[in-house]
Formats: structure tokens, sequence, C-alpha cells
């Protein structure tokens, strides 16, 4: 029988790093629309709910099931982006345990290299991002009022790190189920 080799090399690390970064953009992108939606939300829902009675029609109340259910759901769209954005995350580390790889240790210097390049992304976007919250517009107070995802967004940083070296140490420390007998 002749052995399969394993040509796949680095690709399933590139493949790691490209999907947290885009975690993390995507994250960025979702909790500034839902800034945006929310303060539109909250500048057209009430306008909306006192337009009154325009001939048999009381717009009053069809604003009310209209857009009064829409602001509700609105409301709750901060805590839903902030649980898609951990559940994304818990995915990332998913699929790297699940990757069946075990890349060369000759790999080592690239995936610390791909490491400092998404720190310095993350640092890069998670600035972005507080220069953005510390502001004293409406966008800003939006933002500030989404506690968990402005969290998860500034000590981005810090998590990312955590999830690439716990990633790292799992893919190059070998299976356990796999090798030989001794």
């Amino acid at each position: 029988m002749v052995k399969k080799k394993d040509k796949r090399g680095i690709i399933g690390i590139i493949f790691l790093f490209i999907i947290l970064f885009s975690i993390l953009i995507l994250g960025f992108i979702a909790a500034i629309v839902v800034g945006v939606i929310d303060f539109g939300s909250d500048t057209i829902t009430p306008i909306m709910e006192d337009l009154g009675v325009v001939g048999d029609t009381n717009l009053s109340t069809a604003a009310t099931y209209t857009f009064g259910v829409a602001d509700t759901f609105v409301q709750a769209l901060p805590w839903l982006v902030a649980f898609a954005y951990v559940l994304a995350l818990i995915f990332s580390i998913i699929f790297a345990l699940s990757y069946n790889y075990n890349p060369n240790p000759a790999f080592i210097g690239v995936y610390i290299g791909l490491i400092l390049l998404l720190i310095i992304g993350s640092i890069i976007i998670s600035n972005a991002y507080e220069d953005i919250y510390n502001g004293d517009d409406e966008i800003a107070s939006r933002l500030q009022s989404n506690s968990a995802m402005s969290y998860l967004i500034i000590y981005s940083p810090m998590i990312l790190t955590i999830i690439a070296f716990i990633t790292g140490i799992y893919l190059f420390s070998g299976r356990q189920s796999e090798g030989g007998q001794v």
C-alpha cells in the first residue's frame, strides 16, 4: 500500500486567521449598523405613532402594530449581534480543533507571524471603534449603550490572541489519538 502524503501545507492555518479577522471586521460593521438602525428607529417610531386619524383609518394604531413591533426588535438587536459574535468566535475555535490536520512544526514561525498580524489588525480596528465610541454624537451614545459588543471589540486584541494561542497549542502539540505505539 502506498501511503498518501498530506499536501495541505499551511492553508488550514491561513483559513483560521482569515476567519478570525473576518469575524472582527463583521462585528465592527454590525455594531455600527445596529447603532445607526437604533438611532433611526428611535427617531422614526414616535413620529409614525403620532400620525393620528386620516379618513377612516387610524394611522397611529397601524403604526403601533408595525413600527412598535419593529422598534422592539431593533432594541433587541445589540444583544442578538453580541450573541452572534460570541458564537462566531466559538465556531472559529471549533473549526480549528475539528480540522483534522497536524501541521509541520516548521510552520510555527509562520503561525506566530500570523498571530502578530492578527494582533496589529485587531489593535487598529479596536482603536477605530474606540474613537467612535468615545465621541459625543448619537452613534457614540448608541455604541456606549451596547456594552457587550463594545467590550468584545475594544478588548478584541486580547480575546483574539488568546483564541489564536489556544488553537496554536492544540494544532502544534499533536493529537493524542494519532501517534504510534511504543
